[in-house]
Order: structure tokens, then C-alpha cells, then sequence
């Protein structure tokens, strides 16, 4: 239960809530598709290569550019209306009701139930999205002229892209390209529009969800998912945002930079560093455009976590469990190990705490420093696991409540993202390393005493 509660708050903390993208990219879950991720298709990389737009008006269509948008243009609209079609006669206006119907049906395709094997429902899907797309590209010929008629023509637009979203992902690559060019016409219509910015945005949540399904073995997916989260964010800020909730682009760069983050740990040194350059761009975003948002204070704070190495440490202190005191500022004359840790996080017990018990074996402790901020939410447990399996060093606790596990002051003001981490810190004081791994850790050691 401490554990469920201790993640509870984790999560709160961190995202508050997700709009419905889902989990960070990469670490199960994902988007409200609609439809089981056993359906979604396995495109590679090739699929989509397109970049951000920058400019706000050029969404890269990923294939040979020879797809043709669904999205009528105002010119071809106006120009059938005028001719009157094949027959030359004078156009009738269409009863308003048309367009609520067919707004109507595409709505009832999306919300119905699938029943069948897998295949079949597949099949089924297929056929009501491609029903959704005609549906919706009625509408828009029929409101896209009309100012008085733009909600519907939003509407439409939501469905259309809704569905080229579901048939990109378990499609073929001509529905992601066909997706794509959707979008741009959108963008080619009109780039400050709620249409270009819900074009972009169902782009974004295409990436998200590709990065989740292929980004181990595909990282580039979530260096895609940085761009798009940022192309969204610096376009339509505030685009989608409700009440009370966090806004849409909120929502892509933190997840965005928390995906790039946690998958550059443990990757080689060149996606790694290019990876960590994602995340900070996302955070960076985060802190200067969203600084009032719990999330933006946050990625402040990741920055400061990243900026610190090669630097000495301060403010960093804190109550220890044995009644005494621990502060950065005692830290130079030996190299200081730092690890973050809670008793209930598996990969603490059976991969950290095993070399941190040999490192404090082998190495005398007028030569090394090591130092534990526990991230329990008990202490009484919290010392038990302690007496059972003998964690090394000093270990800071806070004896408020209020700033136990993921609300403790050193977990806040450095940004902590990660559970367990491990930080090492030279002789001088200055911080070394912020990520290093259990794996390297003995050899990080070594390094560090010489």
C-alpha cells in the first residue's frame, strides 16, 4: 500500500495529469487511439522523417509528396460552386440539417462498439474511418466558405483527423503520408488556425505513440516527439487548454522531455548526448514559456539538476537519521557518492544496493563519502529494511511528512526524476556525475579515487 501511495504522489507531483496522451512515451500505456495497440503496425523509421515546421506553414509530408490532401482548398470549393458542377446549373443551397447528419454519423462510427477476432475488427475499423473521412470532407466543402458554419467545419475537422490519426497508425505508409498531407493543407489553408494547431497536435500524439511502440529499438522517435512537442508548444500555447487542467502543450513537452531523459540513460554516448539535448530543449521551453505552471517550475529545476555538473555543490543539506546534519558544504577532501533511493523500489535492492555494499566494503571511509536521501514515506518501515539488509552511509530523512519521498526539498529543488539515481562528487566538491548507472558505477569509483 505505502508503495502504491508513494507512486500516487510521484505522479501528482510530476504531471498532475496527463490531457490524454497517456503515460510517458516508451513506458507502457499510451494514447486514447481507440484501438488495441495488437492492430498498430510496425512501420519503421522510414515512415516519418519529417521534421518540425518552424515556420509554422510547411509540415513535411514523410514519402514521395506525390499524396494529394483530402482537405478541399476555399479556391476549389468556390470555383465548383460557381460552375454549378458537370450539369451547369445553379447550385442549391444545402438544408442545414445535412451537415449536422453527417456530423452526426461520423460521431456514431467513433463511439460504436467492434466485436469479431482481431482481423475482423481491424477490417471494421478500416471501413468506418474511411466512412469518416468522406463524411468529414462533405462537411468541409459544405462549411468551409461560411464564417457562420466554422464550428461545424471544426468539428469535421476533428473527425477527419481523428480518423487519418487511427488509419496512420495501423495502416499503410500511404496513410501516413496521407495523413501528413492533411495537416499541411491545413497549414497551407490557413497556419494560425484551431484547424492548423489540431493538424499539429494529432501529428504530435502520432509521434508520442511510435515513440512508445518502436523508440527502444527506434530512438529517433523521440528525438521526433521533441520537435513536434515544441513546434505545438511555441505555435499554439494555450491551444485546447480548459480550466483547472494543464494545457495540450504542456502535456507534449513534459512528456516529451521526460522520454528523451529517461531513455538517454544507459544509451551510447552519441544518442545519449543527443537525446539529453532534446530534453533540455523541451524543459527549456517548459521553465521560460510555462514558468507559472507547476511543470515549468519543475523543468526549472531538472535544469538546475543538469547544469550542476562540472560545478560545485551547494544547497544541498539535509536531517539524517541518526539525528545529525548533512551539507555540501563539508563535502571537499574526499569524493562524496550520492544516491537517492526508497526500500520499495526493486531496482534499488537487486542491482544498486549490492555494489554500493561493496563499495563500502573495499573502500575505508576516510577515502570515500557515501551519502543516502531516502525516499520512503515511513520511517519506522524505512528503518527496519535499513536493519535488514544494511544500507551504507549517512542516510537523510526528513522528519516532516510533508517532505518525505517525492515532496522532499532535494527532490524538488534538483529536480529528481529518477528512483534510484546516483550522483558522484570529486574531492574538490564539484559534482562529476548526475546519472551514472549501477553497471558503471565500481569503475565510476575507481575513477573518482585516483
Amino acid at each position: 500500500m505505502v508503495h502504491f501511495v508513494r507512486k500516487q504522489r510521484f505522479a501528482a507531483y510530476l504531471a498532475l495529469e496527463l490531457c490524454g496522451l497517456g503515460l510517458i512515451a516508451g513506458c507502457g500505456g499510451g494514447v486514447e487511439t481507440g484501438e488495441p495497440s495488437a492492430v498498430v503496425s510496425d512501420t519503421g523509421v522510414s515512415d516519418v522523417t519529417a521534421g518540425t515546421t518552424q515556420s509554422g506553414a510547411a509540415v513535411q509530408s514523410p514519402g514521395s509528396g506525390l499524396v494529394t490532401a483530402s482537405i478541399p482548398s476555399p479556391e476549389s470549393t468556390s470555383a465548383e460552386n460557381q460552375t454549378g458542377g458537370a450539369q451547369g446549373a445553379a447550385p442549391k443551397p444545402e438544408p442545414v440539417d445535412e451537415v449536422t447528419a453527417m456530423l452526426r454519423r461520423a460521431h456514431q462510427l467513433r463511439i460504436a462498439p467492434v466485436t469479431g477476432t482481431a482481423e475482423e475488427e481491424k477490417k471494421v475499423r478500416r471501413s468506418r474511418n474511411e466512412e469518416v473521412v468522406e463524411l468529414s470532407t462533405k462537411v468541409l466543402k459544405l462549411t468551409m466558405n461560411d464564417k457562420e458554419k466554422e464550428p461545424q467545419f471544426n468539428q469535421a475537422i476533428g473527425q477527419l483527423l481523428e480518423a487519418r490519426f487511427q488509419m496512420a497508425l495501423s495502416g499503410t505508409q500511404e496513410d501516413v503520408e496521407q495523413f501528413y498531407a492533411d495537416v499541411q493543407a491545413l497549414n497551407d489553408r490557413d497556419p494560425k488556425s484551431a484547424a492548423a494547431a489540431e493538424g499539429v497536435y494529432r501529428i504530435a500524439r502520432f509521434v508520442h505513440t511510435k515513440a512508445g511502440l518502436l523508440g527502444k529499438t527506434q530512438p529517433v522517435w523521440f528525438e521526433q516527439l521533441s520537435r513536434w512537442a515544441r513546434e505545438f508548444a511555441q505555435r499554439f500555447p494555450e491551444y485546447g487548454q480548459k480550466p483547472g487542467q494543464i494545457s495540450p502543450a504542456v502535456t507534449l513537452l513534459f512528456g516529451a522531455a521526460r522520454s528523451c531523459e529517461l531513455h538517454a540513460a544507459g544509451a551510447d554516448p552519441e544518442l545519449s548526448g543527443r537525446l539529453m539535448t532534446e530534453a533540455k530543449l523541451c524543459y527549456t521551453a517548459m521553465a521560460q514559456d510555462f514558468s507559472k505552471t507547476p511543470q515549468g517550475q519543475e523543468a526549472a529545476a531538472v535544469l538546475r539538476r543538469m547544469a550542476v555538473v562540472g560545478q560545485p555543490l551547494s544547497q544541498f543539506s539535509g536531517p539524517t537519521m541518526d539525528g545529525g546534519m548533512v551539507s555540501a558544504d563539508e563535502f571537499a577532501g574526499k569524493p562524496t557518492l550520492i544516491y537517492f533511493w526508497a526500500s520499495d523500489e526493486s531496482e534499488f535492492g537487486s542491482e544498486l544496493l549490492p555494489i554500493l555494499q561493496e563499495i563500502s566494503a573495499k573502500v575505508p571511509g576516510d577515502r570515500l563519502r557515501l551519502i543516502g536521501v531516502a525516499l520512503d514515506e515511513e520511517e519506522t518501515e524505512l528503518e527496519q529494511y535499513m536493519e535488514r539488509t544494511k544500507v551504507p552511509g549517512q542516510q537523510i530523512f526528513f522528519p516532516n511528512r510533508e517532505q518525505r519521498s517525492w515532496a522532499s526539498p532535494l527532490v524538488r529543488y534538483w529536480g529528481i526524476t529518477r528512483c534510484p539515481s546516483v550522483w558522484l562528487v570529486d574531492r574538490s566538491g564539484v559534482v562529476v556525475t548526475t546519472t551514472v548507472s549501477a553497471s558503471d558505477l565500481k569503475s565510476a569509483v575507481s575513477k573518482l579515487l585516483k
